[in-house]
């Protein structure tokens, strides 16, 4: 999946140049200080943003946080002092985005009545994921063939005040198997933004459930990411990836998760959340 994420990571910001330009131009202006990432057993969220280049502070000292986006990986065990503070930075207008067992360990201690995990846990699994209508990688669906995203062990979502959280994105596969649909919400917190997924940012595989999904990445490129011939071709040379070893699914599992990162860094610092 790494060469997927370096693919993912160039077609994006392609999509960027001949879509939105001005998201492109923010992008270039996030600096290290703007970005925090809080490193984790299980989820690398860093990797995500190595690929976009988007440079970001390590482990920085709760007390001294000052990034606009705070990333917190999947882990099994949390700084205290992160978990007592990040309430505070949230309200103070900063956004925050976790993954997995921040759920449990990080959301329901720091915003409660909120989002909570339902107690049950996933398998080692994939799960098809159905993005809603006008949320941050709404623009890159394809009817017909849903994102396979890679769960193991995972947290189910199950939200406590649906006057308040907006549901991102959601799962047959986990309604069905779990009885808890949800795959991303997000919420206001004070003057911040609070934005939770139930998967890795970084994911170790997908599969292929449907023949669109077998087809080389360029079929993503074109009918996903909606990129030119010519953005293809220029993505392809820059990645210098064979397009016949990267499919379908591999690439879209990569580029919703990195157009979900480049969109949450854009927003946090211009602050164009789409609430």
């Amino acid at each position: 999946m790494e060469q997927a994420y370096k693919l993912a990571a160039i077609a994006v910001k392609q999509r960027f140049t001949e879509q939105y330009p001005e998201y492109l131009n923010i992008l270039r202006t996030i600096t290290k200080q703007d970005v925090a990432v809080y490193s984790g057993s299980y989820d690398q969220a860093e990797k995500v943003l190595k690929c976009l280049d988007i440079p970001a502070t390590i482990n920085p000292n709760p007390h001294k946080l000052s990034a606009q986006v705070i990333f917190i990986n999947c882990s099994s065990g949390y700084n205290q002092d992160l978990v007592t503070h990040i309430r505070s930075h949230v309200e103070q207008g900063k956004w925050l985005v976790t993954s997995d067992w921040a759920l449990d360990r990080v959301l329901e201690n720091a915003f409660p009545n909120m989002v909570r995990w339902n107690r049950k846990s996933t398998g080692e699994e994939i799960v098809s994921v159905e993005p809603f209508q006008n949320s941050l990688w709404s623009d890159i669906v394809v009817l017909g063939a849903d994102p396979q995203w890679w769960l193991w062990g995972s947290h189910p979502i199950e939200v406590l005040n649906p006057d308040k959280v907006k549901v991102e994105a959601a799962s047959h596969d986990l309604l069905r198997r779990y009885n808890a649909p949800v795959v991303a919400v997000r919420f206001d917190w004070g003057g911040g933004h609070v934005f939770h997924v139930i998967s890795h940012f970084w994911a170790k595989r997908s599969h292929t459930p449907t023949v669109r999904h077998q087809k080389h990445c360029t079929e993503f490129l074109r009918s996903g990411m909606k990129l030119t011939d010519e953005g293809i071709e220029k993505v392809l040379r820059q990645a210098r990836v064979n397009a016949d070893n990267i499919n379908f699914a591999q690439l879209q599992s990569a580029a919703t998760s990195t157009e979900l990162v480049a969109q949450l860094c854009v927003n946090a610092v211009s602050k164009l959340a789409r609430r």
